[in-house]
């Protein structure tokens, strides 16, 4: 119960400022990971976007194969633009190093008017280890509102403590924006 709470809390904190981060190393039932990432060398559409904290996840583990994760991914633009994308997420694990995801995504966007839109995400995520302490991640999500892809890479500190480094691109199109986010972000994740 303690572990859900803590969730919670950091998916509601990771609504405000915080996308797939470095996945969860041999996931086991009851772990919970959070990522917190920062966005620098940004685009929103051709224009350049402001370096801020942009993106996270919360990834709880509830069977061998099965996940749930909540992933929020925020670009302000230099023009102010703000593209706010939220994903919630079953992951199931074929294998320790592929798994499909499915889910709801809600994403607001704020131009020249302000649109709330909500659908669907469905993809696949791939991680493989690269030596003692790397893993390499990679994503490709395609939906109704978005579609995404990240690759990146990730180093385990301790075994509660990771950082990782990515790059993350998504095309929205929605009712007042048709363009794309994307970007290199950096982040740490912690397990619980």
């Amino acid at each position: 119960m303690k572990k859900l709470i803590i969730a919670a809390t950091l998916a509601a904190l990771a609504m405000t400022s915080a996308a797939m981060a470095a996945p969860i190393r041999d996931p086991q039932p009851g772990d919970l990971k959070a990522n917190a990432n920062y966005g620098f060398d940004q685009k929103e559409g051709g224009r350049s976007a402001k370096s801020l904290l942009t993106g996270g996840d919360v990834t709880y583990v509830l069977s061998n194969h099965w996940d749930i994760q909540y992933v929020n991914n925020y670009t302000k633009g230099d023009n102010d633009n703000k593209i706010n994308e939220n994903y919630l997420v079953g992951n199931y694990r074929f294998t320790p190093y592929l798994s499909a995801f499915a889910g709801g995504s809600y994403v607001k966007t704020e131009t020249y008017n302000t649109t709330k839109s909500y659908g669907y995400q469905v993809g696949l995520k791939g991680q493989i280890p690269l030596a003692a302490r790397w893993q390499g991640f990679a994503s490709v999500g395609v939906g109704d509102d978005v579609n995404t892809y990240e690759v990146g890479v990730g180093y385990d500190i301790t075994p509660n403590w990771d950082a990782h480094v990515k790059y993350r691109s998504s095309s929205v199109d929605v009712d007042n924006y048709d363009d794309d986010v994307k970007g290199w972000q950096v982040g740490m994740g912690y397990k619980f």
